[in-house]
Protein backbone atom coordinates (compact mmCIF):
# COMPACT_ATOMS: atom_id res chain seq x y z
CA UNK A 1 0.00 0.00 0.00
CA UNK A 2 1.41 3.33 -1.01
CA UNK A 3 2.29 5.90 1.70
CA UNK A 4 -0.90 8.13 0.21
CA UNK A 5 -3.28 5.43 0.51
CA UNK A 6 -2.45 4.56 4.12
CA UNK A 7 -3.16 7.93 5.07
CA UNK A 8 -6.19 8.58 3.61
CA UNK A 9 -7.13 5.21 5.04
CA UNK A 10 -6.11 6.27 8.74
CA UNK A 11 -7.48 9.31 8.54
CA UNK A 12 -10.80 7.77 7.04
CA UNK A 13 -11.41 5.48 10.19
CA UNK A 14 -10.11 8.62 12.66
CA UNK A 15 -13.07 10.43 11.37
CA UNK A 16 -15.46 7.37 11.39
CA UNK A 17 -14.61 6.64 14.61
CA UNK A 18 -15.10 9.87 16.11
CA UNK A 19 -18.19 10.20 14.16
CA UNK A 20 -19.90 6.89 16.04
CA UNK A 21 -18.39 8.06 19.60
CA UNK A 22 -20.23 11.40 18.79
CA UNK A 23 -23.52 10.14 17.77
CA UNK A 24 -23.27 7.06 20.47
CA UNK A 25 -21.80 8.15 23.34
CA UNK A 26 -20.89 12.15 23.18
CA UNK A 27 -24.49 13.12 22.90
CA UNK A 28 -25.50 11.20 26.23
CA UNK A 29 -22.90 13.13 27.66
CA UNK A 30 -24.24 16.74 28.34
CA UNK A 31 -22.89 18.45 31.36
CA UNK A 32 -25.26 21.44 31.43
CA UNK A 33 -27.15 20.30 28.75
CA UNK A 34 -24.01 20.68 26.12
CA UNK A 35 -22.04 17.67 24.34
CA UNK A 36 -18.41 17.92 23.45
CA UNK A 37 -18.20 18.24 19.46
CA UNK A 38 -15.80 15.29 18.28
CA UNK A 39 -16.45 16.17 15.28
CA UNK A 40 -15.08 20.12 15.24
CA UNK A 41 -12.25 18.60 18.19
CA UNK A 42 -10.76 16.18 15.03
CA UNK A 43 -10.64 19.04 13.12
CA UNK A 44 -8.69 21.33 15.00
CA UNK A 45 -6.00 18.17 16.24
CA UNK A 46 -6.23 17.37 12.46
CA UNK A 47 -4.51 21.10 11.93
CA UNK A 48 -2.13 20.44 14.96
CA UNK A 49 -0.79 17.56 13.42
CA UNK A 50 -1.18 18.06 9.89
CA UNK A 51 -0.97 21.71 8.67
CA UNK A 52 -3.81 23.97 7.28
CA UNK A 53 -4.48 21.87 4.23
CA UNK A 54 -5.07 18.50 6.44
CA UNK A 55 -7.31 20.40 8.78
CA UNK A 56 -9.76 21.84 6.28
CA UNK A 57 -9.90 19.00 4.45
CA UNK A 58 -10.61 16.35 7.64
CA UNK A 59 -12.39 19.52 8.74
CA UNK A 60 -14.71 19.51 5.81
CA UNK A 61 -15.14 15.77 5.52
CA UNK A 62 -16.07 15.97 9.40
CA UNK A 63 -18.43 18.63 9.44
CA UNK A 64 -20.18 17.25 6.71
CA UNK A 65 -21.05 13.96 8.67
CA UNK A 66 -21.90 15.92 11.82
CA UNK A 67 -24.23 17.94 9.43
CA UNK A 68 -26.04 14.88 8.21
CA UNK A 69 -27.16 14.54 11.99
CA UNK A 70 -28.46 18.22 12.50
CA UNK A 71 -31.50 19.77 11.89
CA UNK A 72 -30.74 22.87 9.51
CA UNK A 73 -29.05 24.25 6.03
CA UNK A 74 -26.24 21.45 5.34
CA UNK A 75 -22.89 22.72 4.78
CA UNK A 76 -22.62 24.59 7.68
CA UNK A 77 -20.58 22.27 9.65
CA UNK A 78 -18.20 21.95 6.90
CA UNK A 79 -17.88 25.36 6.41
CA UNK A 80 -17.07 26.16 9.81
CA UNK A 81 -15.15 23.27 10.56
CA UNK A 82 -12.82 23.76 7.39
CA UNK A 83 -12.02 27.42 8.21
CA UNK A 84 -11.02 26.48 11.46
CA UNK A 85 -9.20 23.35 10.95
CA UNK A 86 -7.29 25.66 8.43
CA UNK A 87 -6.62 28.25 10.69
CA UNK A 88 -5.63 25.91 13.22
CA UNK A 89 -2.87 24.78 10.99
CA UNK A 90 -2.06 27.61 9.96
CA UNK A 91 -1.08 29.06 13.46
CA UNK A 92 0.54 25.86 13.78
CA UNK A 93 3.08 26.42 11.10
CA UNK A 94 3.84 29.60 12.64
CA UNK A 95 4.79 28.51 16.01
CA UNK A 96 8.38 27.18 15.87
CA UNK A 97 7.53 25.19 18.55
CA UNK A 98 4.46 23.65 20.74
CA UNK A 99 4.08 22.12 24.29
CA UNK A 100 0.94 20.47 25.23
CA UNK A 101 -0.58 23.21 27.15
CA UNK A 102 -0.23 25.18 24.01
CA UNK A 103 -2.33 22.66 21.89
CA UNK A 104 -4.67 22.74 24.63
CA UNK A 105 -5.28 26.64 25.07
CA UNK A 106 -5.42 25.74 20.72
CA UNK A 107 -7.95 24.12 21.09
CA UNK A 108 -9.93 25.96 23.71
CA UNK A 109 -9.99 28.99 21.61
CA UNK A 110 -10.62 27.29 18.26
CA UNK A 111 -13.50 25.18 19.81
CA UNK A 112 -15.10 28.61 20.72
CA UNK A 113 -14.58 30.37 17.40
CA UNK A 114 -15.77 27.50 15.51
CA UNK A 115 -19.44 27.46 17.91
CA UNK A 116 -19.19 30.94 17.56
CA UNK A 117 -18.90 30.90 13.09
CA UNK A 118 -21.25 28.15 13.05
CA UNK A 119 -24.07 30.16 14.44
CA UNK A 120 -22.98 33.49 12.50
CA UNK A 121 -22.95 30.92 9.24
CA UNK A 122 -26.33 29.52 10.66
CA UNK A 123 -27.86 33.13 11.22
CA UNK A 124 -26.64 34.08 7.80
CA UNK A 125 -28.57 31.37 6.12
CA UNK A 126 -31.82 32.49 7.88
CA UNK A 127 -31.70 30.35 11.23
CA UNK A 128 -31.85 31.50 14.72
CA UNK A 129 -28.57 30.79 16.15
CA UNK A 130 -27.16 33.81 17.29
CA UNK A 131 -30.10 34.91 19.29
CA UNK A 132 -29.93 31.64 21.19
CA UNK A 133 -29.74 32.72 24.84
CA UNK A 134 -27.79 30.12 25.51
CA UNK A 135 -25.12 30.60 23.05
CA UNK A 136 -22.39 31.99 25.06
CA UNK A 137 -22.91 28.70 27.49
CA UNK A 138 -22.74 26.38 24.38
CA UNK A 139 -19.30 28.16 23.45
CA UNK A 140 -17.97 28.13 27.02
CA UNK A 141 -18.63 23.87 27.70
CA UNK A 142 -17.71 22.97 24.16
CA UNK A 143 -14.66 24.58 24.90
CA UNK A 144 -13.52 23.08 27.94
CA UNK A 145 -14.81 19.63 27.18
CA UNK A 146 -13.03 19.88 23.87
CA UNK A 147 -9.94 21.13 25.84
CA UNK A 148 -10.25 17.98 27.93
CA UNK A 149 -10.36 15.28 25.34
CA UNK A 150 -7.64 17.56 23.23
CA UNK A 151 -4.27 15.68 24.11
CA UNK A 152 -6.29 11.76 23.67
CA UNK A 153 -8.06 13.38 19.99
CA UNK A 154 -4.05 15.27 19.27
CA UNK A 155 -2.12 11.48 19.66
CA UNK A 156 -5.01 10.52 17.31
CA UNK A 157 -4.81 12.67 14.86
CA UNK A 158 -1.07 12.69 14.94
CA UNK A 159 -0.63 8.47 14.60
CA UNK A 160 -3.32 9.06 11.49
CA UNK A 161 -0.91 12.07 10.52
CA UNK A 162 1.75 9.14 10.23
CA UNK A 163 3.86 10.74 12.78
CA UNK A 164 6.15 7.56 14.57
CA UNK A 165 5.40 4.96 12.06
CA UNK A 166 7.70 2.87 11.17
CA UNK A 167 8.44 3.15 7.09
CA UNK A 168 9.50 0.27 5.75
CA UNK A 169 12.63 0.19 3.33
CA UNK A 170 12.09 1.03 -0.34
Amino acid sequence: MSEEAGLVLRWATVVLVAFVLQIGVLVDLQPFGVHADAMLLLAICAGLAGGPARGAVVGFTAGLLADVMMPGTMGISALAYAVVGFGVGAVQDSVISTTRAMSVVFTAFASAVGVVLYALLAQLLGQRSLSDPRLLQIVGIVAVLNALLCLPALAVSRWAEGDGLRVGAR
